[in-house]
């Protein structure tokens, strides 16, 4: 069949090979007797209760107010995240909740407020004194499997694993009858021959319905081969989100593994999730081959002698996501290939499917209701490039300084305290850890490649960006606060504060042991 006809004939029969009788007139008969060739992938949902059982398809939680029973994991005490009904019932109040969905992995920034297995919210009332939440299919939480979003972001229908936990309405959960195939089925509907099959029974393809995904067609025999290639992406993903600060799996700034790398201090066996996430327990550093050139890429010859400038190691992390990147293509190639192999299409039928999917509507990611709501979808997609890396490292170090301080509260700028002590400000602190990492030798080269990346001294982007750029990495969900006194547009005195200690003394210890002491000018404020 050539892939530019404008004019194709289908008779009403041949539309209703296809569940629901969608208007798919350009589908080709091999992708209609998929249909009636395998089983649905649940057959309840699919009302074909005479099919094999392959997969439960449910959908989940409904808080009906996410402001208030749901935060990023940072927010909260890890030591209060239960991964386990029983847990809940521990004064581990909170729960990892499963939003939405990227393709293989996606971290679960998001934590759902379930003591006591739900009990505030299951008795959640709105105003007219109605139940307002829906805790729907309770009986599949803290269950592994599948999920992806409702809401479309691209052709593929864009499925990851469901870590223990809870998932939401926001997204289609699915459970198989057998644990061992989650591999395989992710791989499946990945692929572009499903994303062809999902768009038949869906033509506007504008929401993932539990309906829709429930009649899609699956050979439910397991293939070895895409579900290995399933779990290299699944662990490359995930390792590489082992750099990611706001991710459950961090354990450095990319920057800083490839130092260590580098400069051969990088220890696998020690080398683990410094978030001390419940998630992150069962992390393991893989042995697929792409993964030993990731975590070993030098960027230049061995041979050379000395230390790489800050800017080097910045684009050795750029070099080290592009080869990231072009082996997860590598892998969606192979996948698709392998799909389209195990189903029989014919490259003919191959070339139809992705000329449709090429004319498919583009689709714009839709954000839950309220802009302000919690929303676990990653950063964008694109290679991060030098500058941003280094800017990572400076806010890591500025965090860490924050985070270690012996009462969370860290001056912008030196000055003696109440009692007499030369308290050193942010800016010091974070070149002593510079130092540290780079020693003395470097320090005038990494000072160089600083300005550069931030575009203004050290000092000065700290003084007016670190804090803004800490509040967007963290979602608008900052655990860093600035406190400042501005009197007559003038910065008199700031200092940055770890939320997690903030108490009912704080602000009186800002006042009396930091503020008043900095000055008159400030004092007074």
């Amino acid at each position: 069949m050539p892939i530019n006809r404008i004019v194709f004939t289908a008779t009403l029969g041949e539309l209703a090979e296809v569940p629901g009788t969608p208007f798919a007139y350009w589908a080709p008969k091999t992708l209609r007797d998929l249909f009636q060739k395998f089983p649905p992938l649940d057959r309840d949902v699919a009302r074909q209760p005479d099919k094999p059982k392959i997969a439960d398809v449910k959908v989940g939680l409904q808080t009906s107010d996410d402001l208030r029973f749901t935060r990023f994991w940072w927010e909260v005490p890890v030591e209060q995240i239960a991964l386990s009904r029983e847990e809940t019932f521990q004064s581990k109040p909170w729960v990892p909740f499963a939003k939405g969905g990227r393709p293989f992995y996606q971290d679960i920034a998001l934590v759902v407020k379930w003591g006591n297995d739900g009990e505030e919210i299951k008795h959640f009332r709105d105003n007219n004194g109605h139940l307002s939440s829906r805790p729907q299919n309770e009986a599949f939480y803290f269950r592994g499997g599948l999920r992806s979003s409702n809401i479309a972001s691209s052709n593929r229908l864009e499925l990851c694993h469901i870590q223990p936990g809870i998932f939401s309405h926001a997204c289609r959960a699915i459970f198989l009858q057998e644990k061992a195939n989650h591999g395989y089925l992710m791989g499946l509907l990945n692929s572009q021959l499903y994303a062809c099959l999902f768009w038949m029974l869906d033509p506007l393809a504008h929401n993932r319905e539990g309906g829709t995904i429930s009649r899609l067609p699956v050979k439910s025999q397991m293939h070895s081969s895409v579900a290995m290639l399933s779990s290299e992406v699944h662990d490359l993903v995930r390792e590489w989100d082992t750099g990611n600060e706001v991710s459950s799996q961090f354990i450095k700034p990319c920057l800083l593994q490839t130092w260590h790398a580098l400069r051969g201090t990088w220890n696998e066996e020690t080398a683990r999730p410094a978030t001390a996430h419940p998630l992150a327990r069962d992390f393991a550093w893989s042995d697929w081959g792409c993964a030993h050139k990731i975590r070993t890429h030098r960027g230049r010859d061995e041979e050379e002698q000395g230390s790489p400038p800050l800017w080097e190691l910045a684009q050795m992390c750029v070099e080290r996501e592009t080869t990231l990147r072009q082996r997860l293509e590598e892998i969606q190639q192979q996948i698709d290939d392998e799909v389209y192999r195990l189903y029989g299409i014919s490259d003919e039928d191959r070339a139809l499917i992705e000329a449709e999917l090429g004319r498919a509507p583009e689709q714009e990611e839709a954000e839950e209701a309220g802009a302000e709501e919690p929303n676990e979808e990653a950063l964008p997609e694109g290679i991060m490039p030098a500058e941003e890396h280094i800017r990572r490292l400076v806010h890591y170090l500025a965090h860490q300084v924050v985070w270690e301080d012996p009462d969370g509260i860290v001056p912008l700028n030196d000055i003696y305290t109440a009692d007499g002590r030369l308290e050193r400000s942010l800016g010091y602190k974070v070149r002593e850890r510079l130092r540290d990492l780079f020693g003395e030798g470097m320090l005038a080269g990494v000072e160089g490649d600083l300005r550069q990346a931030l575009g203004r001294p050290l000092e000065e982007w700290l003084e007016t960006e670190v804090f803004s750029y800490h509040v967007g990495l963290y979602r608008l969900r900052p655990i860093i606060w600035q406190l400042a006194s501005q009197p007559r547009g003038r910065l008199a005195f700031a200092c940055f504060l770890d939320w997690h200690r903030l108490d009912a003394d704080t602000l009186r210890k800002v006042q009396e042991v930091y503020l008043r002491p900095a000055g008159g000018r400030a004092a007074g404020d």
